[in-house]
């Protein structure tokens, strides 16, 4: 049978050769393809292509440890969050934050954060701002975290940045956000779900 399906195979492509080569406008200069030569290659071009290969037997009940021929494990995603370094000298207000989020993601007083910057508690500034961060060690009052983290987040709103989500919890870093969600634009769609490291 297998002979018979390799005659047939072979015979299908020189009969397209043989179709194909007066087709195309081959000046009398060059010599006629020696049919047989081609016949003899592709014999045995189609001959090694039905080769019969062996397929390993599947063991009815499971190994103990994978077997690689069958199971390939899928690497995890590694996550390098920022680390905690020294707070910057000053920082710019981004969409959805404010003076004491900031405190609270700096792990500085919020009192010496608005006296520094010569601002008053409970207003809201604008995006834009260029607060000074206080470089004594007087933290935050703890707790510095809003809500429990690491979680999942809805995004409740449209337009809503990443900065705000940030604000939301109180001591991540918008950072930490953007790189644990493969995310590049702090500009988040409504309904879209974060993980919160």
């Amino acid at each position: 049978m297998r002979r018979k399906t390799t005659k047939f195979l072979t015979s299908s492509i020189l009969i397209g050769l043989a179709i194909l080569v007066p087709a195309c406008n081959l000046s009398s200069a060059i010599a006629t393809p020696d049919y047989d030569a081609t016949y003899s290659l592709l014999s045995t071009q189609v001959a090694a292509t039905l080769a019969f290969t062996p397929t390993p037997e599947i063991s009815p009940t499971p190994s103990q440890t994978p077997d690689p021929f069958f199971f390939t494990p899928t690497p995890q995603p590694t996550y390098l969050l920022p680390t905690a370094g020294p707070r910057p000298p000053y920082y710019t207000l981004q969409s959805g934050e404010f003076p004491y989020c900031i405190a609270r993601r700096f792990n500085v007083d919020p009192k010496e954060l608005l006296v520094i910057n010569n601002l008053s508690s409970g207003l809201i500034y604008a995006p834009g701002l260029v607060l000074t961060i206080p470089q004594s060690d007087r933290p935050f009052p703890p707790p510095r975290a809003l809500r429990p983290h690491p979680t999942t987040f809805t995004v409740p709103e449209y337009q809503m940045t990443v900065y705000k989500a940030a604000c939301y919890f109180g001591d991540i870093e918008p950072a930490a956000i953007l790189q644990y969600n493969g995310l590049t634009s702090p500009i988040l769609s409504m309904g879209q779900t974060l993980q919160i490291p």
